[in-house]
């Protein structure tokens, strides 16, 4: 398969009109200028490596907690056409007994997604239920407890070792299910926390290098009680989850996160759940009742957020909109950095020889043309 004609987005530099190989799973070839082989014209649109969401419970009417291995495989199919090539499927908080159904469905759905024509998933990430009461978001109050590391392992085993990401407070803990995390190579991230800021730095010390969405569901900044959000900005080497649909942060934040953070230093994700690319109207959000209007989704009879409805292609317009950043940090954010906290670097996240072809296909417009997973187009045939 060749992609011609294209304006294509390597790590460090943009091949203004050039070509790209894919065989098998594989790019083969990448070249400058035009080609007279075979191949798909692409007429000058752009191809970056494929979007990676960490942070996305779901959407199309499928989430986390409502998932069969039939329900993921169809979120895995339709979230193909926002770009996204790989992701973590992301849970809110549920009952001990819910998460034995749960994970039990999930695991089997991953053992089962190899060689499908869709975007791939590559685990779970637990929002919760070891987060802060204070910061709770949309989250079930009664259900949330502070980390605890024999749950903790209970839910690893029930998950059959597919959870990738915690995001839990980590000043409710003394540092040990910091380092049990990091020991099962499953990434820590603070999250939905009212800690202040000098309390993170023990577990920076320890290891933590990765925060949940910015700014949403933790203490923030303030000259006189500074929290998670000031820590997260203060550490160069700490990567920082951003919702960039301009609801969850106004644009005046963004550019704020952008000059300080950098594009070395941020993740682009959804936190989408199940009623994306639905019509509007009432859904649920684990046990909860949410309610959706155009891409804002709250707690139903309230203005507390909920999730998003969002795509992850409309929060790439949206933050470049915003921003005025160049393509080549573009894909920072929404590509190498994320499989970079993954450990997969080696693998996908950019666009070079040898890697998979995990690729998005864009128009002038940043809309999407073709989504190709693993060398195989799974969105715009």
């Amino acid at each position: 398969m060749l992609f011609k004609n294209a304006k294509i987005v390597l790590e460090n530099q943009i091949i203004e009109l050039g070509f790209l190989k894919v065989e098998g799973t594989k790019i083969t070839k990448i070249g400058e200028g035009k080609c007279d082989e075979p191949g798909i014209d692409l007429q000058g649109s752009w191809i970056l490596p494929g979007f990676i969401d960490v942070h996305v419970h779901g959407g199309y009417g499928t989430d986390f907690e409502t998932g069969t291995v039939a329900g993921y495989n169809n979120f895995a199919q339709k979230v193909a056409q926002e770009g996204i090539t790989k992701y973590l499927q992301a849970a809110v908080t549920n009952s001990i007994a819910d998460n034995q159904k749960i994970l039990k469905e999930f695991s089997n759905f991953m053992s089962q997604q190899n060689g499908l024509s869709q975007s791939r998933c590559l685990g779970a990430h637990l929002e919760g239920p070891f987060i802060s009461p204070e910061r709770k978001g949309a989250h079930e109050l009664k259900l949330l407890m502070a980390p605890n590391i024999g749950i903790m392992e209970e839910l690893v085993k029930l998950a059959n070792n597919t959870i990738r990401m915690v995001t839990y407070a980590s000043d409710l803990q003394d540092g040990e299910f910091t380092k049990f995390l990091l020991s099962q190579n499953i990434i820590p991230s603070a999250g939905h926390s009212n800690m202040r800021a000098s309390q993170f730095e023990a577990d920076y010390q320890i290891g933590i290098r990765h925060i949940t969405h910015l700014f949403n569901g933790m203490s923030g900044v303030s000259q006189h009680e500074p929290g998670l959000a000031t820590a997260a900005l203060l550490h160069d080497d700490v990567v920082v989850e951003v919702i960039t649909d301009g609801i969850h942060i106004q644009p005046e934040t963004l550019k704020l996160i952008y000059k300080i953070k950098g594009p070395n230093g941020i993740i682009v994700i959804t936190d989408a759940m199940n009623a994306k690319g639905l019509p509007d109207g009432d859904y649920k959000l684990g046990g909860l009742e949410v309610e959706k209007e155009g891409i804002k989704v709250v707690l139903k009879g309230t203005s507390t957020l909920a999730g998003a409805g969002a795509t992850y292609d409309y929060n790439v317009r949206f933050f470049l909109k915003t921003c005025g950043f160049s393509m080549t940090d573009l894909i920072k954010m929404t590509s190498i950095n994320a499989a970079k906290q993954l450990q997969i670097f080696d693998q996908t996240g950019s666009i070079a020889l040898n890697k998979l072809a995990d690729l998005v296909i864009l128009d002038k417009d940043l809309k999407v043309v073709k989504t190709i997973s693993e060398g195989k187009i799974v969105f715009g045939e």
